[in-house]
Formats: C-alpha cells, structure tokens, sequence
C-alpha cells in the first residue's frame, strides 16, 4: 500500500497540468473508457497523450481490455477536483455571451440571501405574504406548475403555500441525494418562494383575461396556453437554476439535471392534484 507520504509528491505532479486533471475528470465521469475515446475527446498526439497517461500513474489503471478506469487514489482525486469546481460554481459565466441572463434569472437577488439568509428572511417573507394575499383575492393559485381556480377563496392561499414547501422539499432532497449538498437550506427555501414569482404572475394574468374549465387531457389545451405555460415554466425553471448554482454552489450542468428532475416531478404532481380535484383554470 501506498503511503500519503509517499504518494503526495506523486499526486501534486500528476494534478499540476490541466490537461491532466481534464484527463482524470474525463475518466471519472466515463467510469471506464478506451484510449480511443479519450483521443477522441482531447485531439492530441499519440505520444503526448500517453506521456499524460503515464504521468497520472497510480491515479489511473486498466483492465484485461486495456480500457482506462480510476484507482481508490485517483476516485478521491477526483472528487477533490469535482468539489473544487462545484465550489468555483457561482463565479462562472454558465450562459457565456448570453450572460445577461444570470441578471434576468436574478442571480444578484440569490446571492445577497445565500450571503446573509437570516437578514434576508424579512424580505423574502414580505415577498410570500404578499404572494399567498394575491392568491386569495383573485381566488386562483399555481398548482405547482399550472394555473388554477380556486374556491372558496382562503382555500388558495394554503395551497400555494403547500405547493411551496412541496417544491423545496423535493429540491432539497434530490440534491441531498444525488450530490451530498445539504446545506443552504434556508437559503434554498427563501430562493424557492422567489421562483415561485413567475407561476403567480401567470396565473394573475389568466385571472384578469381568460376564463374557461379546465380540460381533463393535456391534448385538449389550446396552442396559445401551452405556449404561454412553456414560456413561465422556462422562467420558472431559469430561476431555479440560478438559485440551485449560488445557494448549493455546484456546477450549472449538475444544478440543471436537479431543476429538470424538479420540474418532471412537480409538473406530474400538478395533474394528478387537478385532476383529482376537478379544478378549474
């Protein structure tokens, strides 16, 4: 067995070369690959992608088929990598020349309750009240995912705040599952009720415009709705990408694969409960 001791200086000069460290990460997120897709993947010459296979030694071996796979030492490399480029997360520009959108999608607003969530927390209850009061007072609340009318009206307000606290709830689990990030969480559920925004403005703007029952079949939904829900989800699903990268700080890929597992499961949710409840929208 290896020592520390004996392995460090080792470690430090395999990891000091970039190209290196994207080749462990590209091992590691394959699992086990051939020489064939790694040379594929980096478009170098034969011999210096070799020279930087054989100086990641120990960190990396291969089976009976001579495909490349992590070692013990090189898997908790590779996690230290991942978790120093989760950290790095929030810095990075994850629309590149679209980065205006980190503005539209409220980044800054992430950013002040994941620094100082206990002095946040007034405005981000401001913020529901006023939500669950407009609920109330135009007697339709988001499902989850689909505007719905709702009566009597104090009815709506308890929903929505179900619907919230659902929403958190799953979110929270499935990056506890899936990444190991289990802090943040206030500041998750601040950031929660503040993506919920998008859901209620469409839903007030249904209030005041249109008003027809709800269909039992998604095939029967007009064309202009399901683009107008496709239009808010995306908003929807844009802050909660934003708040999941600054709150959890995990890159924008893993933040994406959690906001998509989010929406599938909460979109589901919305038409069972309104099918159930034979609501109307």
């Amino acid at each position: 067995m290896i020592s520390k001791k004996q392995s460090s200086p080792e470690i430090w000069k395999a990891l000091s070369n970039q190209i290196r460290r994207d080749l462990l990460c590209f091992i590691g997120e394959g699992k086990i690959v051939s020489f064939t897709e790694i040379q594929n993947r980096f478009q170098m010459k034969v011999g210096t992608l070799y020279h930087h296979l054989d100086t990641l030694g120990f960190l990396i071996s291969q089976d009976s088929t001579k495909r490349y796979f992590l070692t013990e030492q090189g898997k908790r490399s590779y996690a230290l990598i991942e978790d120093e480029l989760d950290i790095s997360a929030p810095s990075q520009v994850a629309y590149g020349k679209f980065a205006f959108l980190h503005y539209i999608f409220l980044r800054p607003v992430f950013k002040f309750i994941k620094n100082d969530p206990i002095r946040s927390l007034g405005f981000t209850l401001l913020l529901f009240i006023g939500l669950l009061i407009s609920t109330y007072f135009i007697s339709a609340v988001p499902i989850f995912l689909f505007p719905s009318f709702i009566t009597p009206d104090f009815v709506a307000p308890f929903i929505f705040m179900i619907t919230t606290v659902v929403t958190y709830l799953i979110c929270e689990a499935l990056l506890s599952l899936l990444f190991r990030k289990t802090s943040g969480k206030l500041a998750l559920l601040q950031s929660v009720i503040i993506v919920q925004i998008p859901m209620v403005l469409l839903t007030v703007i249904l209030s005041f415009v249109f008003d027809f029952t709800y269909p039992t079949s998604l095939f029967e939904l007009d064309v202009w709705f399901i683009v107008l829900i496709f239009i808010f989800q995306l908003f929807f699903v844009g802050f909660l990408l934003e708040a999941i990268v600054v709150i959890k700080e995990i890159r924008f890929e893993k933040a994406g694969v959690t906001a998509l597992f989010v929406v599938f499961m909460i979109n589901a949710l919305s038409f069972i409960i309104m099918n159930l409840l034979e609501v109307s929208i």
